[in-house]
């Protein structure tokens, strides 16, 4: 066999990959290659786009790829047929009996010692696949639901269902926004969040037409609304924030710093390494020496389990144009001010551009969320699980404050500090945002 033909000498399924154990489908972003076109295997097939990042799929064999029967924009399951590689000598009616034949994955919540033949994706450290499944596969429709349930199972995913019981939802009253009217799991989270503002009561779920305002009066104009489907970003964004909600028992403590020599230590730190140096890359090693400090804000709640972490893993929170992206900072503890400012330059212009791997945006152990630059004096921010605490950060304004028992004014920024009551007491919180205090209003040892 050539490195130009599919594996199997004839035909090669392009299915959608499972990435982590809770993805059960991806939206295709654009194809790299078009049909007709001959691929050489490991060559970049096409782009995914799952949670908050696109990966790459890439062709797992080489061959002719015969069939694209997913558009861009297309949401499909994992293990669905997105294209099939043949060799040339295939004929058309070989390859639509294959197509007609083909059986897509079942996905499996636990890992599987043997799978599938998947495509391979950027990054490796991602792309095990935790299905078992083969086209034709005898075994696998064997495991599949009895007759009489497959339509019902087909048209909820396992994780909507599962989300749907643990907050006490009928599924009935959710449009699916999936493939042929599937129920995904951000259906039913978009259906919750409308109900906890009075606006999902109904049959027609999220996707209902609310009453379109301005016709009552003659003449009047029509204010429309233009309907626009949550990107694979924003609805994990809308699935975690309000699973964060419901489950972490939230506290906030807030506090005053006077950041004046903070600011003078980011110029001298600019001119000294010859790049710039902001005062959020500051405030992040400020927080990286607090962390190790105290483990118990450094730590993850996982399975009933605490896990405390030795380095400082640090989230930064970057508004991009698909949604709010939290790329990791990996042992910012151990980074001087030049390699955080590096790091997190790096970080938010991929962030932006889209370029972000998934190994960029996981394993966090703690993040830091600065809206200064928006001038908002103060606010509270939501928990990222399976961290424990998330640090809100104003801006950095003058106000009179007492010192020695005179008025004067300074420059003071307020941070609050968002904490799950469930692993971390507010003495500790308060201990922590105390020594970062101290490295802010001393920053010598940044």
């Amino acid at each position: 066999m050539t490195e130009t033909e599919p594996r199997n000498g004839r035909i090669q399924a392009v299915t959608m990959p499972k990435w982590g154990i809770e993805m059960t489908e991806g939206t295709v972003s654009r194809w790299s290659v078009e049909e007709g076109q001959a691929v050489e295997k490991g060559a970049p097939l096409l782009d995914v786009e799952t949670e908050k990042i696109v990966n790459t799929v890439d062709a797992p064999a080489g061959g002719t790829l015969r069939r694209i029967l997913a558009a861009a924009g297309d949401l499909k399951p994992v293990g669905a047929l997105l294209a099939v590689l043949a060799s040339p000598e295939v004929a058309e009616a070989e390859l639509e009996q294959f197509i007609a034949e083909f059986r897509g994955a079942v996905v499996s919540f636990e890992p599987q010692s043997a799978g599938a033949a998947v495509p391979q994706a950027r990054p490796q450290a991602d792309s095990q696949p935790d299905l078992q499944a083969t086209a034709g596969d005898d075994t696998q429709r064997a495991l599949g639901p009895p007759a009489a349930d497959a339509q019902e199972e087909a048209r909820v995913s396992p994780l909507a269902r599962r989300l749907a019981e643990s907050l006490g939802i009928d599924i009935t009253g959710i449009r699916g926004t999936g493939r042929n009217g599937r129920i995904t799991r951000e259906d039913v989270a978009a259906y919750a969040a409308r109900l906890t503002t009075g606006q999902g009561s109904g049959t027609g779920g999220p996707s209902a037409s609310p009453p379109v305002p301005g016709c009552a009066a003659a003449g009047a104009p029509v204010n429309a609304p233009v309907r626009k489907r949550l990107s694979p970003t924003r609805a994990t964004i809308a699935r975690r924030l309000l699973e964060s909600k419901q489950a972490i028992p939230h506290y906030r403590l807030s506090l005053d710093v006077t950041c004046g020599a903070l600011l003078e230590r980011a110029a001298a730190a600019s001119r000294d390494s010859g790049r710039r140096i902001t005062l959020n890359d500051l405030l992040l090693r400020g927080c990286a020496l607090a962390l190790i400090a105290h483990p118990g804000i450094n730590a993850w709640l996982e399975d009933g389990e605490i896990l405390e972490f030795p380095h400082a893993d640090i989230a930064i929170a970057v508004s991009a144009p698909s949604g709010l992206i939290t790329p990791v900072v990996r042992a910012a503890d151990t980074k001087s001010l030049a390699e955080i400012a590096a790091a997190t330059a790096d970080l938010t212009a991929r962030a932006r551009s889209g370029s972000l791997t998934r190994e960029d945006i996981t394993g966090g152990t703690f993040t830091l969320s600065n809206l200064g630059m928006f001038g908002l004096a103060r606010f509270d921010a939501i928990v990222n699980p399976p961290q424990v605490a998330i640090l809100a950060a104003g801006a950095a304004q003058d106000r009179v404050i007492a010192r020695d028992g005179a008025p004067i004014v300074a420059k003071v920024m307020t941070l609050t500090l968002s904490a799950d009551h469930r692993v971390v007491d507010g003495a500790a919180g308060a201990a922590f945002l105390a020594s970062l205090r101290e490295l802010i209003e001393a920053p010598g040892r940044l």
